[in-house]
């Protein structure tokens, strides 16, 4: 089996325009003021329909184009509601959604300034329900705005093919913040210097840069790999994206806790901005939920944990 994974036209044309908007509306630098995304560039862009077919008002692409376009996201470090809208508009095209974990008996919204209702991955299963009747919860060491939210008595629970969109988009943000949190490092590893000399020179920053590297790698492969199966409703698509979901957050957390010591002291200071790939990691991995990948049919070995 050969798959060719060279980007083609029309995904190099979205990747270009989506580079300049982000660069335009979401700079990495933004997040120090603090202070909502604005979605409304992701809506003109069209983010929230790129994969929909025409006849449901969507741009026709597939799931591999919208899966490298999160992972442009995840690298500017968007807002999570992105994500949770890009996942809530296959269960309602109208609503726009911040994304939310249980907490308790309550359900934790974060960012939800300007959503109608909240995506809540509760267990194994992802539920939509209507924003109301907000409480303010303390945010995450001076990042996003949270509150908590009853769990609503109206609320729709998404179908298993969304529910592999939710790993497959967040798996490909969780890319983008390791990424970005690579790229910001070596950019402060080539021009930080010590004794006279860049610390990128140095073997031990060298080899943290390799290990990022390296986790990006796979990562990326696996994307692939997921976004593939998906798109082709591969019987092994659920278990790419348990393969995804149980690798991606591994390596986006590593890469910017590396990327945080590369800074050294002032990486942990509100003056930089790698702290805040380490968080956006974190939240992520929350959407993910419990995905055991032995429960899937593997491509190799289709039997699952309770075979012989």
């Amino acid at each position: 089996m050969s798959f060719d994974l060279t980007p083609g036209e029309d995904l190099r044309q979205i990747l270009d325009a989506a580079q300049s908007m982000l660069d335009s509306h979401y700079p990495v630098a933004r997040l120090r003021e603090g202070g909502a995304d604005d979605l409304g560039p992701l809506e003109d862009f069209g983010a929230f329909v790129l994969a929909l077919s025409e006849a449901d008002g969507g741009a026709g692409f597939s799931l591999i184009e919208e899966a490298q376009l999160h992972v442009a996201l995840g690298r500017h470090l968007v807002t999570p509601s992105a994500l949770a809208t890009a996942v809530a508009r296959r269960v309602d095209p109208e609503v726009t959604a911040a994304m939310g974990v249980v907490d308790g008996d309550q359900w934790l919204a974060v960012a939800p300034e300007g959503a109608t209702h909240v995506l809540v991955r509760s267990g194994e299963a992802l539920t939509l329900a209507p924003l109301e009747g907000q409480v303010a919860a303390t945010p995450f060491g001076a990042g996003l705005p949270t509150a908590h939210v009853a769990p609503a008595p109206d609320n729709r629970r998404a179908d298993p093919a969304t529910d592999h969109l939710a790993g497959l988009l967040t798996g490909a943000q969780l890319l983008g913040v390791a990424i970005g949190a690579r790229d910001l490092a070596v950019a402060y590893a080539g021009t930080r210097e010590q004794f006279g000399r860049p610390i990128g020179s140095f073997q031990a920053v060298k080899h943290h840069a390799a290990n990022m590297a390296l986790g990006i790698e796979m990562v990326s492969a696996q994307l692939d790999m997921a976004a593939i199966a998906l798109r082709d409703a591969r019987e092994d698509a659920g278990f790419q994206v348990a393969a995804l979901a149980r690798l991606a957050p591994r390596v986006a957390l590593e890469t910017a806790r590396s990327g945080i010591q590369i800074h050294g002291g002032i990486g942990f200071s509100a003056e930089a901005d790698a702290h805040h790939f380490l968080k956006q990691a974190h939240i992520l991995r929350q959407f993910l939920g419990p995905r055991d990948i032995l429960d899937e049919a593997a491509p190799l070995a289709p039997y699952g944990k309770d075979s012989p």
